[in-house]
């Protein structure tokens, strides 16, 4: 398996030391990156694991063959690179036939920005983050600028849909089913850490949410929290001779 981005390595010494996956990681080296890279390697020599499993490459150029990994996953990365787009057509590129890819990322036709923790409108333009963190909650905007507020349930559909005149593709989900799921029972909520007047609007949402309504009303709005988009690629007849 891959992780796409996987900052300092703790997901990954897990999986190599209680799931005995043969698993790598990639994340960028160099200024700018929080030495993440360094300190993924430092972690798993300090636990006796092969600190090459963690190479230094962004996900716009996977340093693999075609059909490498049987999953390739991502969390919260999708946002932070400079092209998306590219980032996908690679994660799907390096996957077997037959494989998974799962990446996790916020929803920006979402109520919920999971950075700032913050309530905010649908964002459909980039300059709208950085507005209205600035002006409704005082916040510095800086980083808002840095992301990538074309991610929604649309743009998923739209890569798969690319990838897939190269690719023979299935989607799974992008996470609407987890996401109606959860309101379903009691659940732990993004919002756990912000001002209280967040979690009491919290509260009232479970209460009026019978039946499970107000979910299925979101998810029709495209703004489900957060994304979680799966993808397979299928076996092609001659793969599977």
């Amino acid at each position: 398996m891959l992780e796409v981005g996987s900052g300092f390595g703790t997901n990954l010494a897990v999986w190599l030391t209680h799931f005995h996956a043969d698993a790598y990681g990639v994340e960028p080296g160099g200024e700018g990156f929080n030495q993440g890279y360094m300190a993924s390697r430092r972690l798993l020599a300090a636990n006796g694991l092969d600190p090459e499993r963690v190479i230094n490459s962004t996900g716009e150029a996977l340093p693999f063959p075609d059909d490498t990994f049987d999953l390739v996953y991502s969390a919260n990365v999708l946002e932070h690179t400079d092209d998306p787009e590219r980032v996908f057509m690679e994660s799907v590129r390096v996957l077997r036939p037959g494989g998974v890819l799962h990446m996790e990322m916020p929803n920006y036709l979402s109520y919920f920005e999971g950075h700032y923790l913050v309530f905010q409108p649908p964002i459909f333009w980039k300059p709208m983050l950085g507005w209205w963190v600035r002006l409704v909650f005082g916040r510095d905007p800086a980083f808002a600028a840095t992301l990538q507020t074309k991610l929604n349930p649309v743009w998923c559909r739209r890569m798969v849909a690319k990838a897939g005149k190269k690719y023979p593709l299935e989607l799974v989900s992008v996470g609407a089913d987890l996401f109606l799921e959860r309101l379903a029972q009691p659940f732990t909520f993004e919002t756990q850490m912000v001002a209280s007047k967040a979690r009491k609007a919290v509260d009232v949402f479970r209460t009026l949410n019978v039946g499970n309504w107000m979910g299925r009303l979101v998810v029709l709005l495209q703004g489900h929290y957060p994304i979680y988009l799966t993808v397979r690629k299928r076996r092609t007849k001659a793969a599977a001779e």
